[in-house]
C-alpha cells in the first residue's frame, strides 16, 4: 500500500488545481533502476500525474481523497511508502518515507534496499 500524509494530500490537490489538471487526475508513483552516481543507490523515485485511467496491472490506492497508481514492477520496492511534503520558501518538496529503503542519497530521490544475505538467497 502507498499512502499520502494529510499535508501531502493537500499539496497534491493544490498542484492539480494550479496546473488545471482534470479532477480525475491520479498521482502515479514508481521507480526507475537508476540511482545517483557515486551514492551507492540503485533506484530513483518517479512521481507524476496521470489523467488517464489506470493501466492494466496497475495497483490502485486511495489516500487523503487522492487516487494513487503504482505499476506492478515498482510495488515490491514501494509497498509501505508514505509520501509526505516539507513546506519550503517558494513551494513544497516531496519526501519519500519508504520502509524498504535502507540507504538514500542526499537528494532524497534515490534509494537502495538491503541486500539479502547469502543464506537467504536461493
Amino acid at each position: 500500500m502507498v499512502t499520502l500524509s494529510a499535508i501531502a494530500g493537500h499539496a497534491v490537490k493544490e498542484i492539480i488545481e494550479r496546473e488545471k489538471l482534470p479532477a480525475t487526475a491520479a498521482l502515479r508513483v514508481g521507480i526507475t533502476s537508476e540511482g545517483c552516481e557515486g551514492s551507492g543507490t540503485k533506484f530513483r523515485y518517479v512521481l507524476d500525474f496521470d489523467s488517464e485511467p489506470a493501466r492494466l496491472g496497475d495497483n490502485v490506492f486511495e489516500s487523503e481523497g487522492m487516487k494513487i497508481l503504482v505499476d506492478p514492477e515498482s510495488l515490491p520496492h514501494l509497498d509501505g511508502l508514505q509520501l509526505d511534503v516539507l513546506k519550503k520558501l517558494g513551494g513544497v518538496e516531496f519526501v519519500f518515507r519508504n520502509p524498504k529503503a535502507h540507504h538514500s542519497c542526499g537528494c532524497g530521490h534515490t534509494f537502495s534496499e538491503e541486500e539479502p544475505r547469502a543464506s537467504e538467497q536461493k
